[in-house]
Order: C-alpha cells, then structure tokens, then sequence
C-alpha cells in the first residue's frame, strides 16, 4: 500500500480530480492477481517512483491479445527521458512475457497536458516504435450508471435503443 500510496502524485499529475481513496481502489483491483493478466509497473530510483502506467491484456479483433496500458506519466525532474524509455522498454518485455501480438495505449487526455509535455511524450512514444492507430473518445454516463433520473422517475429510452440487444 505504501507503494501506491507513493504512486499518487504521479497519477495527480495527469488526472488532478482524482482521490487518494478512488487511486487506492482503482490500484487495488489492478493487484488483485486472482483477476488475471493486470497491473501497475514502476520506474523508480533511489527510493522514488519516477514514472508509471497501468495494463491489462485484453482481446483485440485487429491484433488477438493486446497489453492495454492506461495511466502512463513520467515526473522526473532531471532525467524524463530515461525514465520515460524504462517504461517503454518495460511495456515491451512485458507484452513479450505476456505473449501479446500489440501494445495499445491510451495516453491522458491531451487538453489537461503542457503542450510542451504532450509533444514530448508523443515523440518518446514515435521513437520507441509506436504509431497512431486509432483515436479513443469517451462520453462520460449523467446517470452515473443508474437507471432514474434525479428527480426520481425511470429513464425513457428511444425506439431505436429498445430495440438494441447484446448478443
């Protein structure tokens, strides 16, 4: 817990609104090693984690079993390069060891990065051999998962959405 406790700064760094407590839980369930292929991995030094991201190996129709990595952030002050090419090394061995045909990445949002940090992350990325495949869009759920409005009364769905099934 230590460690990740250590790690939370980091994380703040690209997601500013997130808590202690939401961090504690997200990380939990990513060491949780009876879920399967999922964790955090580290670069530290001296005692100080310098730079981090978070994975799990997922299907991809495209590619068959992909290492998915989420949350990556360097925060060093003195050498960011050598920490960011760790990471990216490590995301390598790691998708090696965890026999995945690709690495998928999902860097933070580019509108909450120094323009002078995004540009520099994508070059390190550019370097280390990888290239945009796709874009990731995200609408966040109003009802927070729920199926009521606020005001109490059941959430009314289109024709087209009755309509819809998962198979």
């Amino acid at each position: 817990m230590r460690q990740v406790d250590q790690a939370f700064p980091l994380v703040q760094s690209i997601l500013p609104d997130i808590t202690i407590d939401v961090w504690r839980r997200y990380a939990a369930s990513l060491l949780d090693r009876s879920i399967g292929d999922r964790g955090i991995m580290t670069v530290q030094a001296l005692g100080y984690i310098h730079g981090l991201f978070s994975y799990r190996v997922e299907e991809s129709l495209q590619h068959g079993r992909s290492l998915l990595v989420d949350n990556f952030t360097v925060l060093d002050l003195f050498t960011p390069a050598a920490a960011a090419t760790a990471l990216l090394r490590a995301m390598d061995d790691l998708a090696e060891a965890l026999d995945c045909r690709a690495i998928h990445t999902y860097l933070p949002n580019g509108e909450r990065l120094a323009p002078d940090y995004r540009g520099w992350i994508l070059r390190q990325f550019r370097d280390g051999g990888h290239h945009v495949e796709s874009v990731a869009l995200c609408k966040a759920s109003s009802s927070g998962g729920q199926d009521a409005h606020p005001d109490g009364h059941e959430r009314r769905q289109s024709r087209k959405a009755r309509e819809s099934h998962c198979i």
